[in-house]
Order: C-alpha cells, then structure tokens, then sequence
C-alpha cells in the first residue's frame, strides 16, 4: 500500500492498516515455511513424483502436444524452399582442363571447381592465367 494512502486511512480513523499488511506478510511466510517443512520430510520418491505431477499439470495447461506443433501446409514449404538462398555446392566435376572447356573460361571454370581444386589452383583475376604451384598452366586461351 503506498504512503500516501496509508495517511489517508489513517487520517479517516484506521490505525490497524500496518497491522493487518504485517499480518499478511506474516500468513505469506508461515505459509512458504511450512511448504519448506513438508518438502525437507519427503523422501526422494516422494519428491520426483511431486515433480512429475506438476510438469503434467503444466502440460495440461499447455494444451495436447499435437496442437501445439507448427504444422505447415505444403505450399508454404515450397514457398520457403524457394526463398531459402541456395548453398554453393563444390562438388568435384573433373580435372581443370575439362572444367575450363565446358565453361569456356577460367573465371567461370574457378565457380565450379571443388574445394581441393581451390586450394590446388590461383586464378589471376586480370588475365584469367591459372597457376598450379606458381607455374602457369592456362594463359587465358591455351593450355600450356
């Protein structure tokens, strides 16, 4: 109760206002005391199965599991396969000289090359040369 109210009552004729808040305080505490008292004299069992009642209480309040799921319709998980921005996969399509005559660069033969192949290889940006170990091996039109 806040001060200001609590003058006012006292003012109108009511003393016992912090009396009876102190007494409601005190009911409160004997009541979490006793509440402690009775869980120090459970045993184990006793406790685990307090436990499990009260988790089955709070999931009786929740609802049946399977309302709770999010289901999806099947438009909408296509819709959000579409969305979804795919990963680039490096997947391993064959030796450079095969991946440089498919694509018909060597800027675009580096997009599908695989992971071992990125490491293996330099791309100059420039000229579009590859190197393999600091050597040349594709100046942009030829193989060497």
């Amino acid at each position: 109760m806040s001060d200001s109210l609590r003058d006012i009552m006292r003012k109108v004729g009511r003393d016992d206002v912090q009396d009876r808040e102190q007494e409601k305080w005190v009911e409160k505490a004997e009541e979490i005391l006793g509440h402690r008292a009775e869980e120090a004299n459970k045993d184990e069992v006793e406790k685990r199965h307090d436990k499990f009642r009260r988790q089955q209480e709070y999931a009786s309040r929740l609802g049946p599991a399977a309302e709770r799921l999010p289901i999806i319709s099947r438009e909408e998980s296509q819709r959000r396969e579409r969305d979804r921005p795919k990963k680039k996969s490096y997947e391993f399509e064959g030796p450079i000289e095969k991946l440089i005559v498919k694509y018909g660069t060597s800027k675009e033969a580096f997009d599908h090359m695989s992971m071992g192949q990125l490491m293996k290889y330099e791309l100059d940006q420039t000229s579009g040369c590859v190197y393999e170990n600091g050597k040349l091996i594709f100046d942009g039109q030829k193989m060497v």
